[in-house]
C-alpha cells in the first residue's frame, strides 16, 4: 500500500552542528544503546502492552480515515506507532522521526519483521526543526520523546506548526509522580508536568486539550505516565 501524501521517504539526515550539548549528549546515549535494551525494559514494564490496548480503546477519538497523514515524532522503538497500525479498524501509513541513527537503524529492523516496513517511512530529524512543511499531518502522536527536550513547548510548538487546523495531538510522556522519576532516573529524561503540558498545547493552539487513561488493568503505567489529546483550531 502506498500514499502520495505521505511526507518522507528514506531515513534523511538533519545537520546538529547547533543542537545544545545536553541534546548531543542524549542523541548519543540513544544511538549506543540502541531500540534493544530500550525496547526489553519497557517490555518487562508493560509499556509496550500498554500502548497497544490503549490505542485499542482510544483510537476512536483520532479522527482517522483513510490516506491520513500521521506522524510519530520521537519514534524510538515504534511501540505507540505499531500499536496504532495494529488497532486501528481501518489500514494506514505513518511517517516516522528520531534524532537517534542508532534508534532508527534497530527500528527498521523491527518493522521488516513484523511486515511494516512499507506503511512506515523514517526520518533523522530533531524534533524541534521538521523537515516537512506546515499543515502537513492530520494526526502527529508522540510518546517518551519530549521530556528529552530542553524546553518541551519547543517541540509542542512544532507539532502544531505540522498539524493541518482540526488535526490531533496526542502526547505521551513521563509525568511528575515518585514512579515517573524513577523512570527518569534509569533513562535520563525529566519527568512533566499535565498542567504545564495542556498549557503549551493550549498556547500552541490547541483546543479541547483532554486527558486520556491507560486501562485500568495497567495501574503501573497509569503511575507514571500520562496522555493528553488535543486539537487544534480549525
Amino acid at each position: 500500500m502506498t500514499s502520495s501524501r505521505a511526507p518522507g521517504d528514506e531515513i534523511r539526515t538533519q545537520r546538529y552542528g547547533d543542537l545544545r550539548e545536553s541534546t548531543a549528549a542524549i542523541q548519543g546515549f540513544f544511538d549506543r544503546v540502541g531500540p534493544r535494551l530500550y525496547a526489553i525494559f519497557f517490555g518487562a514494564l508493560g509499556y509496550r502492552a500498554s500502548l497497544r490496548h490503549f490505542m485499542r480503546a482510544h483510537h476512536h477519538r483520532f479522527g482517522l480515515r483513510d490516506h491520513m497523514a500521521i506522524l510519530d515524532a520521537g519514534i524510538g522503538t515504534g511501540f505507540l506507532t505499531v500499536g496504532l497500525l495494529r488497532e486501528s479498524p481501518i489500514p494506514l501509513e505513518a511517517v516516522g522521526m528520531d534524532f537517534s541513527r542508532g534508534m532508527l537503524t534497530g527500528l527498521k529492523r523491527r518493522l521488516t519483521t513484523e511486515g511494516l516496513e512499507s506503511r512506515v517511512r523514517l526520518n533523522l530529524a530533531d524534533m524541534r526543526r521538521m523537515p516537512f512543511p506546515h499543515h502537513a499531518f492530520d494526526l502527529v502522536i508522540t510518546s517518551a520523546a519530549m521530556e528529552y527536550l530542553p524546553q518541551v513547548r519547543d517541540g509542542i510548538v512544532e507539532c502544531a506548526r505540522v498539524l493541518r487546523p482540526g488535526g490531533r495531538l496526542l502526547f505521551i510522556a513521563t509525568r511528575d509522580s515518585l514512579m515517573g522519576k524513577a523512570i527518569a532516573a534509569t533513562w535520563k529524561n525529566k519527568v512533566l508536568s499535565p498542567i504545564h503540558v495542556a498549557d503549551c498545547m493550549r498556547r500552541a493552539g490547541m483546543t479541547r486539550v483532554e486527558r486520556l487513561r491507560f486501562p485500568w488493568y495497567f495501574p503501573h503505567v497509569n503511575a507514571w505516565g500520562m496522555a493528553l489529546l488535543g486539537q487544534k483550531a480549525s
